[in-house]
């Protein structure tokens, strides 16, 4: 595994950073077998908030979220030793929580756009001492939806976001940083690199258009010192409940 100094180190610069190798081929196989199976037994238990459909033939998912709470292997994440040293070091902090686990399925040919965004815009950390971990299940790459993230964006705070309309995004940018001072990169992995982003650095996907699917699994983490803004999230949830009401029926 990479250096932790040199992993911190990238991850307050850029805010972020990819950590190659980290999980097994035997590891991811056994990730991948069970995404496909949570996502078949649940399709038709979980409520919208814990599963959501691509709008194609054959609903694919999407995106589920708490999986801790469904399956064990997942649940496992949350006190996995490689994660938790990772998160430690990061905030210089014994007390890191991991907290829950969510899937992000980008399907082939269905896999949809995800508007430029702050994760802390959802979550509501102050101080914004909070990141999301990913491990990648599939391979990222330039046409099947990779993340694009803007380096040093997470320096300018948590910036103005309005509702997208987009079930599973709620919420949007208004307008997203200068790419002149703030660079865009994509964040090419292949199964078993993990990835640390901070939950203000600005974050967008494409769409995939090939045929292989681009699955994701992301663990929210805090340092102990991050603490919910309840305001904040209760304006979140209220914008949460509309999206899902104008969307009430749909298949």
């Amino acid at each position: 595994m990479n250096d932790f100094a040199e992993i911190v180190g990238r991850y307050r610069d850029d805010g972020f950073a990819v950590v190659r190798g980290v999980y097994s081929p035997p590891e991811i196989s056994e990730l991948g077998h069970t995404i496909d199976r949570c996502a078949s037994d649940m399709a038709g238990k979980l409520g919208a908030g814990d599963i959501y459909f691509e709008d194609a033939p054959g609903r694919p998912m999407k995106s589920m979220f708490f999986l801790e709470k469904h399956e064990e292997s997942l649940a496992a994440l949350l006190t996995d030793p490689r994660l938790l040293d990772m998160a430690r070091a990061v905030y210089d902090d014994a007390g890191v929580v991991l907290e829950t686990v969510m899937c992000f399925g980008k399907p082939a040919r269905s896999g949809s756009v995800t508007p430029p965004h702050q994760d802390n815009v959802f979550q509501a950390w102050d101080p914004p001492e909070a990141m999301t971990i990913t491990i990648a299940v599939d391979a990222s790459t330039a046409d099947n939806g990779v993340l694009i993230c803007q380096r040093g964006s997470h320096k300018a705070g948590l910036l103005p976001h309005r509702p997208s309309g987009v079930m599973g995004f709620s919420q949007m940018l208004i307008d997203t940083p200068d790419t002149a001072e703030y660079p865009e990169e994509e964040i090419r992995m292949v199964p078993g690199d993990v990835f640390l982003h901070s939950v203000h650095t600005v974050h967008r996907s494409g769409a995939n258009h090939t045929d292989r699917s681009r699955r994701q699994l992301a663990i929210m983490c805090r340092s102990s010192r991050a603490k919910v803004d309840e305001e904040r999230q209760a304006k979140t949830q209220e914008i949460l409940r509309n999206l899902h009401a104008d969307n009430a029926g749909r298949p």
